[in-house]
């Protein structure tokens, strides 16, 4: 369990710290346009926090499990993300990057992606954090499985 709580918790943490280095870099704001494609490089952290958090044991210790144990070890680690996501999001969004959300909402109408209604609904705080929580929950089971089958396969 603790075990769970401690990556969970260095996901989260990797969500904050990759969300503030692209509003450092004008990806929330001027490069706004770049922002789609270069968020998809986060499932690099992503994996690795969570290979490292199924494969280590309580102990800190490299730990072989199986399949089912790899998988309900990374649904753990998912479902402490889930909950600490909300969190995340509010108070970058609050706090770090106020203007992020209304420049989604702006690009979205200007590539005409978004008629200017949708937009506003798609990109409010309310609809962010409930989209970010999902969508973190589904990208997480999905990295847990393709861990757990590695690593069962590994195990033999």
């Amino acid at each position: 369990m603790m075990n769970a709580i401690r990556y969970g918790v260095l996901f989260a943490s990797a969500i904050f710290l990759w969300a503030v280095v692209e509003w450092l870099i004008g990806l929330h704001g001027p490069h706004i346009r770049y922002h789609e494609y270069l968020s998809y490089f986060f499932a690099v952290p992503a994996v690795g926090i969570m290979y490292c958090g199924i494969t280590h044991g309580e102990n800190g210790q490299s730990d072989r499990v199986g399949f089912r144990r790899a998988f309900k070890k990374g649904l753990g680690i998912t479902s402490v993300v889930v909950l600490l996501c909300p969190l995340v999001w509010y108070t970058f969004c609050t706090f770090v990057s106020t203007d992020f959300l209304s420049n989604m909402a702006r690009h979205a109408i200007e590539t005409e992606a978004m008629a200017a209604p949708l937009a506003m609904k798609r990109f409010s705080l309310a609809n962010h954090l409930l989209v970010s929580s999902l969508s973190t929950a589904v990208i997480g089971v999905v990295i847990s499985l393709v861990i757990a089958v590695i690593v069962a396969r590994r195990k033999k």
